[in-house]
C-alpha cells in the first residue's frame, strides 16, 4: 500500500498546479500605482480630447519622426479610436501593470512601459503606417508575465491559461481583420510588444543569460529606431506608404513652402516612385521655385505614368511653349487627347478649343471639337464654367449650327464675370451675324 501511495503521491505532484488567476486591485486604490493610473488616465484625456476634435497630432505618429520628432513613437500609446479599444487596452493595463509596478517598483514600471511602447511603437511605424493606443504596452506586459508566472514565485499567480489563450487568439484574429480589410490593427506592435515582454522576461528570469536577453532587447530597440527613421523606406511595407509624406508635401504647397513641399515630395516617391499623382505635385512645386527643367522633368514623369492632370498640364506647355520646350501645337494635341479620353474636363475643353480654332488643317476637326466640347460641359452641368461654354458655343459655329452657338455664347455671357466680356462678346456677335440671312448679291 505505501508503494502504491508513493506511486500516487509522486504522479499528482507531477500534474500541473490549478489556480485562480490574481484578481486586480479595486479602482480606489489607484494612488498605489501612480505609473499605471497616470498612464491610464493620460490615455483617457488625450482619447477624449481626440474624439472633441482637438489637435493632438503632436502625438501621432507620422512622417515628422523622420525629422527628428521621435517621442512620437512613445506617445502615440495614448490616443485611442474606439471606447472597445480604449477599455481593453485599459483594463488589461490595469490587470497586468497593478501587479508589474507593485512587486517591481513605480521607477521600474515606468521604465518597462517605456520599453515596450518605444520597441512595439517604432516597430509598427517601420513596416506599417503607424498606430495608436496601448496595445503594443498590453502585449508586452503580457509576454513578460507570461514568462515570469513559470519562473518567479512572485508571479506565479499572475496569468492563467485562458488569457494566454485569449491574447494568442486575439493576435491571430487581429491579422485576419486586417487581411480581410474590416478593420486596420497594429499587429506588427502587438508582436513586437509581446516579443520584448518575453525577452525581459528572461533577462528578469535567468540569471545566468541576462547579458544575452537584454543585449536582444537592446538589438530590438536600436533596429526599431532605424527602421522607423533612416532604413524606413527600405522596410516599410505598407501600400500606403509616402502618403503621409506627400500630404504634408501638399499642405506645403498649399502654404506656399515650396522648398518644404520639394522635400516632402521627394521623400514620398522613394517609397512610391510610380505614384503619378506625387511626381505632378512635385513638378508644380519645381514650377514655383522657378526650377523650370526640373518641374518639366517631373511633370513629364506624371504624364508617362497616365496622371490626367499633368498629360494636361503637358499640353498646355506645348501649346504655349513654356518650360523650356518650343510651341508645339501638334504635340499638345496629343497630350490633350490622352488626358480627355481619361475624362479629364480641362482637358476635353482645351483640345475642343485646338480642334475648332486651329488654323493647320491636319489639327483642324470640327467633328471632334464638338464631341470633346460636349462632354466638358456635360460634365461640369452641376456648375457650369463660362469659358466650356465659351468653346462649345465655337465648336457649334465651326459646325455651322450657328443657333445653337448663339443659345450657349449667351448662356457663357451670362455666367462670366462682370469684367474682361470683350472676347465673348466679340464671339457672340460673329455667331449672330452667321445666323443672320445674308442679302442676296
Amino acid at each position: 500500500m505505501d508503494g502504491r501511495n508513493g506511486k500516487l503521491r509522486a504522479a499528482e505532484a507531477e500534474k500541473p498546479v490549478a489556480f485562480i488567476m490574481r484578481q486586480p486591485p479595486k479602482l480606489t486604490t489607484f494612488h498605489r500605482y501612480p505609473i499605471v493610473a497616470g498612464t491610464a488616465l493620460l490615455a483617457i484625456g488625450v482619447t477624449c480630447a481626440w474624439w472633441a476634435k482637438l489637435d493632438v497630432s503632436p502625438l501621432l505618429e507620422n512622417a515628422m519622426i523622420r525629422r527628428g520628432e521621435l517621442w512620437r513613437l512613445v506617445t502615440s500609446i495614448f490616443p485611442h479610436v474606439d471606447v472597445l479599444h480604449l477599455f481593453f487596452n485599459l483594463y488589461w493595463l490595469w490587470v497586468f501593470g497593478t501587479l508589474v509596478e507593485e512587486v517591481f517598483g513605480h521607477l521600474k514600471a515606468a521604465a518597462l512601459i517605456l520599453v515596450f511602447a518605444l520597441g512595439s511603437g517604432s516597430l509598427e511605424y517601420a513596416f506599417a503606417v503607424g498606430g495608436a493606443g496601448l496595445s503594443g504596452v498590453g502585449y508586452g506586459l503580457f509576454g513578460l508575465l507570461w514568462i515570469l508566472s513559470r519562473r518567479d514565485e512572485r508571479f506565479r499567480e499572475a496569468i492563467d491559461t485562458r488569457t494566454i489563450q485569449l491574447f494568442i487568439g486575439w493576435f491571430f484574429l487581429c491579422i485576419a481583420l486586417t487581411v480581410a480589410h474590416i478593420a486596420p490593427v497594429g499587429n506588427v506592435a502587438h508582436g513586437s510588444g509581446a516579443v520584448l515582454g518575453i525577452l525581459t522576461g528572461f533577462a528578469i528570469a535567468v540569471r545566468e543569460r541576462r547579458i544575452v536577453f537584454c543585449s536582444a532587447i537592446g538589438a530590438v530597440l536600436v533596429f526599431g529606431l532605424w527602421a522607423a527613421t533612416l532604413g524606413r523606406p527600405m522596410v516599410n511595407l505598407s501600400s500606403y506608404a509616402g502618403y503621409d509624406e506627400a500630404g504634408l508635401g501638399y499642405d506645403a504647397l498649399v502654404a506656399g513652402h515650396n522648398e518644404d513641399a520639394v522635400r516632402w515630395f521627394r521623400e514620398a516617391l522613394v517609397y512610391q516612385p510610380k505614384a503619378a499623382g506625387f511626381w505632378y505635385d512635385l513638378g508644380i512645386a519645381y514650377a514655383r521655385q522657378k526650377n523650370m527643367p526640373a518641374a518639366l522633368d517631373a511633370v513629364r514623369k506624371a504624364a508617362d505614368l497616365g496622371y490626367p492632370q499633368a498629360q494636361n498640364h503637358l499640353g498646355v506647355m506645348y501649346e504655349q511653349g513654356q518650360g523650356g520646350l518650343p510651341a508645339n501645337p501638334a504635340q499638345a494635341v496629343v497630350w490633350y487627347r490622352k488626358a480627355a479620353d481619361q475624362g479629364d474636363f480641362s482637358a476635353q475643353n482645351n483640345v475642343a478649343w485646338a480642334y475648332a480654332t486651329s488654323p493647320d488643317p491636319a489639327i483642324r476637326n470640327p467633328a471632334a471639337a464638338l464631341n470633346y466640347a460636349a462632354k466638358a460641359v456635360s460634365g461640369t452641368k452641376d456648375k457650369q464654367i463660362p469659358g466650356y461654354l465659351d468653346t462649345l458655343a465655337e465648336a457649334y459655329y465651326v459646325n455651322q449650327k450657328y443657333a445653337e452657338a448663339v443659345q450657349t455664347e449667351q448662356k457663357a455671357l451670362a455666367l462670366h464675370p462682370t469684367d474682361n466680356k470683350s472676347e465673348f462678346e466679340g464671339r457672340l456677335r460673329k455667331y449672330q451675324d452667321a445666323l443672320r440671312p445674308k442679302p442676296p448679291r
